[in-house]
């Protein structure tokens, strides 16, 4: 997976985020999603495959992601913060043990304004993942509960247009449709994971997997992406990094979400903290050399006990500190460091 590559991916602003969602909900609801749901699961495109007859499979599952949309609350990661997460999701491994309280909300939808992976499809071009909704699923019944995530990737409109000029259309009908039958964004891939599942396996069916409850349901590449999004979920903890904002909703947009239904929670921003470090940043170094960027030193990630008698534990961003201006720009060096220790007497 070219992790890092370029993309054309042109996020919006995080005001913009509730009328992403409002439009990409109501374009489950349309037949052109589920003729486009239902060829992907015939094709056997994605991860999870419902057993049955294609047609109801992607009925099911667009009803089911549109209630999860419907009730998400809303996320944005901005550029300047991706590094960190990227670098911590790198030194995450595949043992989750994630509880409905490790999310920063039990339904949601997080943007990120740089991709949080690109793959290359079968023709070579490259495909931006820039969104990740979860939440709990119908479709699957565990006696415990589980998280199903749905990836999406920035729509590709240019190869939408073609197909439209390929079969007559002029260019401005083409471009016209193309955005008039497509939203923003396309669903991707997927994956589901029990709640507390401590082992991330990843089956080698192609096609595929059928929905299993008690078995997290993942491949290669989005269990990759898991872990991108489960570093974004860490940070949306309080940690010296992190500043967090709330985008409340404009007041007409406010009111016709409510009237459809939707989360009317702000949209919750997670960027670099631009606060000033508690005590002052030397100019120069010892060298003489102008600090002319501003980057952490030593973060990490800890499995920090909590609970009754310290008996659980979830991943914490353990603040370091910044070095030099607070107005610089951000460079990221090349290690997060990660510490996974026991909580105490559970050595």
């Amino acid at each position: 997976m070219a992790e890092r590559a370029e993309a054309a991916w042109s996020p919006p602003e995080p005001r913009e985020l509730p009328a992403l969602r409002e439009h990409l909900a109501g374009y489950l609801t349309t037949s052109v999603a589920h003729l486009f749901t239902s060829a992907m699961v015939r094709e056997g495109r994605g991860t999870l495959r419902p057993i049955g007859d294609p047609d109801v499979g992607a009925e099911l599952m667009l009803a089911d992601e549109y209630r999860r949309l419907h009730q998400a609350r809303l996320f944005y990661v901005t550029s300047d913060i991706t590094p960190l997460v990227h670098h911590a999701a790198r030194n995450l491994r595949d043992r989750w043990d994630i509880e409905p309280q490790d999310l920063p909300a039990l339904t949601g939808f997080m943007l990120f304004a740089e991709p949080l992976a690109i793959y290359a499809r079968e023709d070579g071009k490259e495909v931006a993942i820039v969104a990740v909704s979860w939440g709990e699923t119908t479709l699957i019944s565990h006696p415990d509960g589980g998280i199903w995530l749905t990836f999406w990737s920035a729509t590709d409109f240019a190869a939408v247009t073609a197909k439209f000029r390929a079969v007559g259309f002029p260019t401005a009908e083409a471009t016209r449709l193309a955005h008039a039958q497509n939203a923003e964004l396309t669903w991707d891939n997927e994956i589901y994971m029990p709640w507390g599942a401590t082992q991330a396996v990843v089956p080698d069916e192609p096609g595929g997997q059928a929905l299993d409850p008690t078995k997290v349901s993942a491949a290669k590449t989005t269990i990759d992406w898991l872990r991108v999004v489960h570093a974004g979920w860490i940070f949306c903890q309080p940690n010296g990094f992190t500043e967090v904002a709330d985008e409340h909703l404009p007041k007409t947009l406010r009111k016709r979400s409510a009237r459809a239904g939707h989360s009317t929670d702000p949209v919750r921003v997670l960027s670099v903290s631009r606060k000033a470090p508690p005590r002052p940043v030397r100019a120069l170094e010892p060298t003489g050399r102008t600090v002319g960027v501003r980057f952490p030193v030593a973060p990490f990630l800890r499995r920090q006990a909590y609970g009754p008698n310290h008996s659980l534990r979830r991943w914490k961003v353990v603040s370091g500190h910044w070095r030099g201006p607070a107005d610089a720009p951000v460079r990221i060096g090349k290690k997060v460091n990660l510490i996974d220790a026991p909580p105490p007497g559970h050595g």
